[in-house]
């Protein structure tokens, strides 16, 4: 019975890199991007399993994709993206990266729990908890629309610095109100507050720590790209896991800390030498995204029915979707108005590609997955997040990329 389950598994997930592939060849001219199109694949799948499968095996394996997807995707991704960025970088952007991607994601939980409590009439505190697996933004899908424009180089950077921090804030966030909930301690903006310090200062110190001495290390072994390449990669899982389940700081900060001071510190990788290096993490990027949005799928049919939680289909469909958009542009169109005073002006094509580049991915499906089966809401938060989902990656890169074609922006 078990060797049938690996041969499963493995004819699987052989078919599944076939289908990415063929996905990435045949979509290259799309204004959908490719990974929208395999997320409806997992749907399409998941509605009529094949080679063996059964429903109740989707069903099982959908509970076992938060782990999945936080403790192999995410990590992974996550150095992906960071390897490209550079501390320089970040630095010059440090005032708006960090106003969207902490003060932004604190703001957008709570304009979306005020809403989605008016709407949905859950209490204050389950509906602030939607609103933290709702907030981050994911790159992904937009970076696909991107590399077909010009975009200015102080914009894609404000962009990727923000997906990439927030992802952190968000999940703090979550934790942070999921224990409110769940213990049942009267909430105490103190203990949240230091919770939160620690999360986000601990994997700081941890990720720069880990990525200072792996590059140390890679530098006095004189190692060659393959070694490079499984040493980094070795280090943004192991690093994630050990700050996220045993020092309970932000695996994702972690990660991030780690590519940009592995990166900074390798001198051969610094300095361009090490070009296949970098080609192997664009290809493991682009196999990782691709089996994501395929995973992101599955849940899309395995959800309940508007009928089951007490809903009209419309409002399921159109409310989560009005509400991100309004908490997004809220954010970007507010805090460009505020950055005002620290002098730091975000010129008003720049907010309109910020607020329809809110796209939402990977992280939120983890999170409203990886609650407890008890939690009485999660039907509920499943319901109102995966459709969302659907409705985020094929309408907002539509828009973008006819804003994008029509605003000329360099």
């Amino acid at each position: 019975m078990e060797s049938e389950l690996i041969v499963t598994f493995m004819l699987s997930l052989s078919l599944l890199l076939v289908i990415v592939s063929a996905v990435r060849h045949y979509t290259r001219n799309f204004i959908i991007p490719g990974v929208t199109i395999l997320m409806f694949l997992g749907a399409i799948l998941a509605a009529a399993p094949i080679i063996g499968f059964e429903v109740d095996e989707f069903y099982n394996f959908i509970e076992a994709l938060p782990e999945i997807i936080l403790l192999v995707i995410i990590p992974i991704l996550i150095f992906e993206s960071g390897r490209k960025l550079k501390i320089g970088q970040i630095k010059k952007e440090a005032i708006p990266i960090g106003f969207f991607a902490i003060i932004g994601v604190i703001l957008t939980i709570i304009i979306i729990g005020f809403a989605v409590n008016g709407v949905f009439q859950i209490p204050f505190i389950d509906a602030l908890l939607f609103g933290a697996i709702l907030a981050a933004t994911d790159p992904v899908a937009v970076g696909v629309i991107f590399k077909k424009f010009p975009i200015p180089h102080k914009l894609n950077i404000i962009i990727e610095g923000e997906s990439l921090f927030n992802d952190a804030t968000g999940v703090i966030s979550f934790n942070v109100i999921r224990g409110i909930i769940f213990s049942g301690v009267a909430f105490s903006l103190l203990d949240a507050s230091i919770s939160f310090i620690w999360s986000m200062v601990g994997a700081i110190a941890l990720g720069t720590a880990i990525g200072w001495v792996g590059g140390k290390v890679l530098d006095k072994w004189k190692a060659d790209e393959y070694v490079d390449f499984t040493f980094s990669l070795g280090l943004a899982i192991s690093g994630y896991i050990v700050a996220d389940h045993f020092l309970h700081v932000s695996g994702v900060v972690t990660t991030l800390f780690t590519a940009l001071l592995l990166i900074n510190n390798h001198k051969e990788i610094s300095t361009g030498v090490r070009k296949l290096f970098h080609k192997y993490w664009d290809e493991l990027g682009f196999v990782t995204n691709g089996i994501l949005f395929f995973l992101i799928g599955i849940p899309l049919l395995a959800v309940g029915t508007a009928e089951s939680i007490g809903f009209p289909l419309i409002l399921i469909i159109v409310a989560p979707f009005a509400i991100m958009m309004m908490s997004r542009a809220v954010v970007v169109y507010g805090g460009s108005t505020f950055l005002r005073i620290f002098r730091v002006k975000i010129p008003v094509k720049w907010q309109n590609v910020l607020t329809l580049g809110g796209i939402r991915g990977g992280m939120t499906v983890a999170l409203v997955l990886s609650l407890s089966a008890e939690y009485e809401f999660k039907n509920l938060f499943i319901s109102l997040i995966i459709p969302l989902i659907a409705i985020n990656l094929l309408v907002n890169p539509i828009l973008l990329n006819q804003y994008l074609k029509k605003s000329k922006i360099t």
